[in-house]
C-alpha cells in the first residue's frame, strides 16, 4: 500500500513561489524614477510584526518579522488548515 507521502515525493523537487508580505511603500513617481543600484527603500514592518504568508497566491499562514544576525528573517506562527483558508476566501 503506498502512502501519503510516497504518492507526493515525485513534487518535492517542483519550485514553488513563497510570498513574505514583509514591506510595502508608496512612493511618487518622480521619485522611483531616481532609484538606483545601493538606495535604501524603507518599508512599513518592523521586527516583532505580524505579516502573511502566501504561496502561489494562495494563504499559506501567518508569521512575525524577526532579526536574526543583524538581518530581517520570517518565524512562521501559523500554518492555516484547509478549513481556514476556505474561512479567509469567504471574508
Amino acid at each position: 500500500m503506498t502512502t501519503e507521502r510516497e504518492r507526493f515525493e515525485k513534487y518535492f523537487d517542483v519550485p514553488i513561489r513563497i510570498i513574505f508580505d514583509l514591506a510595502e511603500s508608496k512612493v511618487k513617481i518622480r521619485d522611483f524614477l531616481k532609484w538606483r543600484v545601493g538606495d535604501v527603500i524603507e518599508g512599513d514592518r518592523m521586527a516583532g510584526e505580524h505579516i502573511d504568508i502566501n504561496i502561489e497566491d494562495q494563504p499559506l499562514g501567518e508569521g512575525e518579522v524577526i532579526v536574526l544576525d543583524n538581518k530581517f528573517a520570517i518565524r512562521i506562527t501559523n500554518i492555516y488548515t484547509k478549513e481556514d483558508v476556505m474561512e479567509l476566501k469567504v471574508k
